[in-house]
């Protein structure tokens, strides 16, 4: 209950259907938490809050499902992984389409070498592979027959999924900065 004096906090008015659908858009109409995915009910959160002079405008709202969304409320979620997802999101919406993003979620799931396209399959990661965030390795020429590569995502790629994935706001200032993937081999990455 509102102490006397004490201003009420700014209720939401409704979002303009292009301000609610560039959001939705730019979260691919899912949770912007990457681990969880949710699609069947999306609540749009100001980052920076209404009662404190927050604007309802698309760079200042982000897509949570109504549990992400109570579990920031509640201190789970921190106000530096919404920043981190809503950086990502933003970098990501503006460089590649839902599918190059599905595509590198794809890669980070799977071990190394375990994805063996021909060469029509590399031209579906081109965007991937030219910002430096998957690589391709020929594996068979088979006499030019059928010529096969391994698609694999690059130390960059898991930096940025890392950072996306662990809402670590510094982490993915550093992957999205990288020019270059790290020089070391990690393990596990085939070189």
């Amino acid at each position: 209950m509102a102490k006397t004096g004490d201003k009420k906090p700014r209720e939401r008015r409704g979002l303009s259907v292009k301000v609610t659908t560039l959001v939705l858009t730019e979260a691919g109409y899912r949770c912007a938490v990457p681990t969880c995915r949710q699609i069947l009910a999306l609540d749009l959160h100001h980052i920076w809050e209404l009662s404190a002079g927050g604007p309802d405008e698309a760079y200042n709202l982000i897509a949570l499902c109504p549990t992400c969304h109570t579990l920031y409320h509640r201190g789970t979620i921190s106000e530096d992984s919404i920043y981190a997802y809503k950086a990502m999101l933003v970098a990501l919406s503006q460089a590649f389409d839902l599918q190059a993003i599905d595509l590198l979620l794809f890669l980070a799931m799977c071990p190394t070498d375990f994805l063996v396209v021909s060469g029509d399959g590399v031209i579906e990661f081109a965007r991937l592979i030219g910002a430096g965030l998957a690589r391709v390795e020929q594996k068979a020429n088979n006499a030019w027959q059928l010529v096969t590569y391994a698609v694999n995502i690059s130390p960059k790629g898991k930096l940025l999924i890392e950072a996306w994935r662990g809402g670590d706001r510094s982490a993915l200032s550093a992957a999205l900065g990288a020019s270059s993937p790290p020089q070391a081999a990690t393990p596990g990455d085939g070189r």
